[in-house]
C-alpha cells in the first residue's frame, strides 16, 4: 500500500489516525481517546504515546492489505516543557505549574524589552512559553533542570519514539529555522538539547524496527518532521494567505487570523507557513460546552453525535435572541454551573430547540470576541474556512456566520489530519512542496452565507 501516506493527529481529545490517498481521500482510520490523560510527570507522555500506537493500528485495521505507506506525517496539540533524561526517557517536570503571562516573572522576564530590544518576542511563538518554563525550572527545581538532556514539545518526544531524531518544526518551535540567541541565554541550556529544527515535509528519519513492531508496521519508512496541529490545520484548509482565517471547532474552538508578519504584543501566535504569522486564540472548552447541555436536554452521552443533529434541527425554527434565554460560557472547572442552568431553563419552560440556541449562541458570541480581540490587535481576516468535529453541525455554523456578520467555508472536518498527510506526501516525493500537495489534496467546501435578518439580531450584542 505504498500509495498512501499515514496521517495522526495527536488532539487533546482524540489521537486520529488516517491513511490517504494522493488525492487526499481517506483509505483508513482509527482513534484513540486523550481528553482523560493526566497531567504528571512520567504518565503524560506514556499515555500520549499508547493512543498513538492505538491509533495507527486501528487505522492498519482498516486497510484491505499490509500496510506500507510511503512516509508518515504528524500533528499535534501544544504541550511543551517536554524533556528526555540522559537514558532518553520521557518526563515532563513543569506538570505542576501553570505560568500566566501576567503573573509569572519567568514569562514576563522571557517577553521583555530588555531581553528582545525593539523586536518583538511573539515571532518565536511557543518558544517564549517554553523558556519561561524552563526559567522557572532552572530557579525553582536546579536539581530536575540538570538533568536535562533534550528539551522540547510533545510533537518532538513521538517523533523521537519513532525515529530517535530529536527535532522539531518552525510552529512547534521558535517560528524560523534555528534557536534564538535571547532563549539559549534566558534558560542557561546550550545549543544541544534543543531540538533540531526542520521544514515540515522534510525527513526526520525512518521508522525504527522496535517502534514498526510497535505500531504494526514494516520498519525504514520515512518519518518526516510534521507540525503542530494548528498550522496543520490552515494547511489542510488551505487557509494559509495573508487575510485567510481558520477556525478549528474541536475541544477548544481556536481562531488563527493569518498576518504576513508577527504582530506585537499582546498579540499571540506562530507560523503556519514559511514567511506567514497567525494572530492564534480560543474559546477554551467550547466543544465540551456544547456537549454538557445536548447531553442534559436528552441523556446518553454515547448518542452525543444525533443529539447534535436533532437539537440543531430544533434550534434552527428558534429565532435569534427571540425569547431573550442567554447562558454564560464557563471556565473549565465550572461544568456543573452550565448544567445547572440548563435546569434551570427548564424548569422556566423553555423549549430543548430555545435552550440549544442559546448555547450556540453564547459560543458564537466567544467567537466574535476572538474576532475583535484579533482585529484591535492589527489582524483582519477576511475569509473564514471552519474546521473540526464541530464545523459539521450546521445549524452552530449557521450562527456563528451570522453573530461574525461572514461566510464561513465548511472545510475538511480533520484538517489537522490532513495537513499532516500533506507534509508526509511531499516527504515521499508525491509534490513539489505543500503549496502543491494543498492544490492536490484539499479542496473548497461549502460556504454558509449569513442570514441578513440574524446579522441584524446579533449586531448590537
Amino acid at each position: 500500500m505504498r500509495d498512501v501516506v499515514l496521517a495522526v493527529d495527536v488532539g487533546s481529545t482524540w489521537c486520529k489516525a488516517a491513511y490517504l490517498d494522493p488525492d487526499g481521500r481517506t483509505v483508513a482510520t482509527g482513534r484513540a481517546y486523550t481528553r482523560d490523560i493526566p497531567t504528571h510527570r512520567e504518565a503524560t507522555l506514556a499515555r500520549f504515546w499508547q493512543a498513538f500506537r492505538d491509533a495507527v493500528r486501528a487505522a492498519n485495521a482498516g486497510l484491505s492489505g499490509r500496510a506500507r505507506p510511503a512516509a508518515i506525517g504528524i500533528s499535534t496539540r501544544a504541550l511543551f516543557g517536554v524533556c528526555l533524561d540522559r537514558a532518553g526517557a520521557g518526563f515532563l517536570p513543569t506538570w505542576d505549574v501553570t505560568l500566566d503571562r501576567q503573573s509569572s516573572p519567568e514569562l514576563r522576564q522571557a517577553t521583555s524589552p530588555e531581553v528582545w530590544g525593539d523586536r518583538h518576542p511573539t515571532a518565536h511563538g511557543y518558544a517564549i512559553g517554553q523558556t519561561g518554563l524552563l526559567l522557572w525550572l532552572k530557579r525553582e527545581r536546579p536539581d530536575e533542570w540538570r538533568t536535562i538532556w533534550r528539551a522540547g514539545s510533545l510533537h518532538d518526544y513521538i517523533v523521537y519514539q519513532m525515529t530517535g531524531a530529536w527535532v522539531t518544526d518552525p510552529t512547534s518551535g521558535p517560528g524560523q529555522l534555528e534557536w534564538p540567541a535571547e532563549m539559549l541565554a534566558l534558560t542557561g541550556l546550550p545549543q544541544d538539547p534543543w531540538p533540531l529544527i526542520l521544514e515540515p515535509h522534510a525527513v526526520a528519519g525512518i521508522l525504527t524496527k522496535a517502534t514498526g513492531q510497535a505500531l504494526e508496521l514494516p520498519a525504514g519508512i520515512p518519518v518526516v518532521c510534521g507540525l503542530h496541529d494548528g498550522a496543520a490545520a490552515n494547511a489542510g484548509v488551505g487557509a494559509i494567505e495573508v487575510g485567510d482565517a481558520c477556525l478549528t471547532l474541536g475541544t477548544n474552538f481556536v481562531l488563527r487570523a493569518v498576518n504576513g508578519a508577527p504582530l506585537p504584543l499582546p498579540a499571540t501566535g506562530y507560523v503556519v507557513a514559511p514567511g506567514r504569522w497567525a494572530w492564534v486564540n480560543n474559546v477554551p472548552g467550547a466543544s465540551t460546552q456544547l456537549d454538557i447541555v445536548a447531553q442534559s436536554l436528552l441523556g446518553d452521552l454515547a448518542e452525543i453525535g444525533e443529539h447534535h443533529a436533532r437539537l440543531g434541527q430544533l434550534a434552527g425554527e428558534v429565532a435569534p435572541r427571540a425569547t431573550g434565554l442567554a447562558l454564560d460560557l464557563i471556565k473549565p472547572g465550572y461544568e456543573d454551573d452550565l448544567r445547572r442552568a440548563v435546569a434551570a431553563a427548564r424548569r422556566a419552560g423553555y423549549t430543548d430547540g430555545v435552550i440549544y440556541r442559546a448555547i450556540l449562541e453564547a459560543v458564537a458570541l466567544g467567537v466574535r470576541g476572538l474576532l475583535r480581540r484579533a482585529q484591535g490587535h492589527g489582524a483582519r481576516p477576511q475569509r473564514f474556512v471552519a474546521t473540526g468535529g464541530s464545523a459539521q453541525n450546521l445549524a452552530f455554523v449557521r450562527v456563528i456566520a451570522a453573530v461574525l456578520g461572514a461566510p464561513i467555508e465548511i472545510g475538511p472536518s480533520e484538517g489537522g489530519v490532513l495537513g499532516a498527510g500533506m507534509a508526509a506526501a511531499v516527504g515521499a516525493g508525491w509534490f513539489a512542496d505543500m503549496d502543491e500537495a494543498m492544490r492536490h489534496m484539499s479542496r473548497p467546501g461549502p460556504i454558509i452565507y449569513p442570514d441578513t435578518a440574524a446579522v441584524a439580531a446579533y449586531r448590537d450584542i
